[in-house]
């Protein structure tokens, strides 16, 4: 089978495309992809494709880092509910944990492998492109997770080592600069290795502020849920299932160890419903997600759980009392 990535993953290419002013149609055209496929929420394109269109901008920008220009551009919402999950999760380890789970509702080779030794955690990348495009991919993947863990652990002392299997794309120093440690290449394996105790303290709380000032959900969810707080719970466990699950009644009981009646007596006691609690989830997703314009509407619905924008739109209005338009637009505004 024909391996591919959710197209709408290109953004972050598409985004340095036009901040160096490149033909991102012409490109995209060249490694047959039809630009209009990145706001589908559910089109993909070949890993071909993709390393077709890396291979032309490493001919575009030659010197350049590429690797590391494209971590720069890259966004928590790029990965979706992923990412909104990841950075609420208690500790670094269970983010990594979560990300090696839902890696196939990205690509349909899973790229990472989470290798967890008694002092150090060994995050690997498997090989899938071409030398010049696989590397680029090495160095964009790496700077991002460890940047998402430096962020949400505030930990910037060394890491272990890291290791890329192509040779260096411009300066060794600016690999130097974002991953500290002396940087291996021609490596037989590309591997990213962290002290383990890092990822396994607590999240700091005031980390977690200051990554989520523009998520509206998060800061107090992440707090809810370390102060074992049922509804809390039940919304990550909500989150955690999509977009490619909408969670019933009946499994988020199961999940909690509680018998049907047992869990709606629960939820009541907290003065609220299941199905309130789904929608009230659904509709803090999708006000976070609209505060990114980079984020289609299409894309938007698809990450709530919604098979189509339609039906997406009338809940978002009956949840907010405003289209996903109007409510954009009033973020905007202000």
């Amino acid at each position: 089978m024909e391996q591919s990535i959710l197209a709408s993953d290109l953004r972050v290419i598409v985004r340095l495309m036009t901040a160096r002013q490149l033909n991102t149609e012409a490109m995209l055209s060249a490694a047959g992809i039809d630009a209009a496929l990145l706001t589908d929420p559910r089109a993909r394109v070949s890993a071909a494709s993709l390393g077709h269109v890396i291979t032309q901008l490493v001919q575009a920008l030659p010197g350049t880092n590429l690797g590391l220009d494209l971590a720069r551009f890259h966004r928590i919402t790029d990965t979706h509910v992923l990412g909104i999950t990841a950075i609420a999760s208690e500790t670094g380890i269970e983010a990594l944990r979560r990300l090696s789970r839902y890696q196939a509702l990205v690509a349909t080779v899973e790229p990472l492998t989470i290798i967890e030794q008694r002092d150090h955690i060994v995050i690997k990348k498997a090989i899938v492109q071409d030398a010049d495009a696989e590397h680029v991919i090495q160095v964009f993947l790496f700077a991002v997770l460890l940047g998402g863990i430096r962020d949400i652990t505030g930990y910037l002392g060394d890491i272990v080592s890291v290791s890329f299997t192509g040779k260096a794309h411009g300066a060794e120093s600016a690999y130097r600069e974002v991953f500290g440690a002396p940087v291996v290449f021609s490596a037989k394996e590309a591997t990213l290795v962290l002290p383990k105790a890092v990822l396994e303290a607590p999240i700091s709380t005031s980390n977690i502020d200051i990554l989520t000032k523009n998520e509206p959900m998060l800061a107090s969810l992440v707090r809810a849920i370390r102060e074992n707080n049922l509804l809390a719970t039940l919304k990550m466990s909500i989150l955690d299932h999509l977009p490619d699950k909408t969670l019933t009644e009946e499994e988020a009981a199961a999940s909690q160890n509680l018998s049907l009646r047992t869990f709606q007596r629960r939820i009541e006691a907290e003065g609220t419903r299941f199905r309130t609690l789904l929608d009230q989830t659904r509709a803090e997703l999708a006000e976070s997600l609209l505060a990114d314009r980079t984020v289609s509407l299409s894309e938007i619905s698809y990450c709530c759980g919604f098979s189509e924008q339609a039906s997406f739109s009338r809940a978002f209005k009956r949840w907010t009392g405003q289209t996903p338009s109007a409510y954009r637009e009033a973020l905007q505004g202000g």
